[in-house]
């Protein structure tokens, strides 16, 4: 029986970088052809194989043998960044993974929305937006004082639930948000 083997990516501008951990590992293939990637072996008397096509174009592949791991290098054919290993989105969902020990950030690169557990300060503005705090006309401010304040409820309701299922967050963020409240 054949099992698959769990891989770990990170990527520079010039490379993809997949580490597989296995130990004593023997008869290993590695190859790249036609941006089809294969990777098969033997470890303790199991075989290992996984192949996928890659998301975008290598021009070349090498890799070294350790006693616990295998690290592979795919020299990209064009410096852009991959949002995603393998061309069929989903496949080996439970075997790809990323290697955040080793990912870096593109300078300036801006964090997507909600990237925080807690949605940054989108959405504390968001939420402090329907509120008038120093209107005119003091009924009408606190009319849509009170408006605010019922939306800000149901939003500040949902937030919670989404703080509860973040609980590995960031937190750093997580203090500096409390202290902004």
């Amino acid at each position: 029986m054949t099992s698959i083997p769990t891989l770990l990516w990170s990527q520079t501008p010039e490379s993809i970088d997949i580490s597989i951990r296995l130990s004593n590992i023997q008869d290993e293939t590695v190859s790249c052809e036609n941006n089809h990637f294969l990777f098969s072996c033997s470890s303790q008397s199991k075989n290992y194989r996984i192949e996928f096509d890659l998301d975008k174009s290598v021009e070349k592949v090498s890799y070294n043998k350790y006693d616990n791991r295998i690290a592979i290098v795919l020299q990209k054919a064009d410096y852009e960044k991959w949002n995603f290993l393998t061309k069929v989105r989903g496949i080996y969902k439970n075997n790809i993974k990323i290697d955040w020990d080793k990912w870096e950030d593109s300078e300036g690169e801006q964090p997507e929305e909600g990237a925080s557990g807690f949605g940054g300060m989108d959405m504390m503005q968001q939420m402090m937006g329907g509120m008038n705090m120093g209107g005119e006309d003091g009924e009408e401010g606190q009319d849509e004082y009170e408006d605010g304040e019922e939306d800000g409820e149901e939003e500040g309701e949902e937030g919670e639930e989404g703080e509860e299922g973040e609980e590995d967050g960031d937190e750093e963020e997580c203090d500096s948000c409390a202290n902004e409240q």
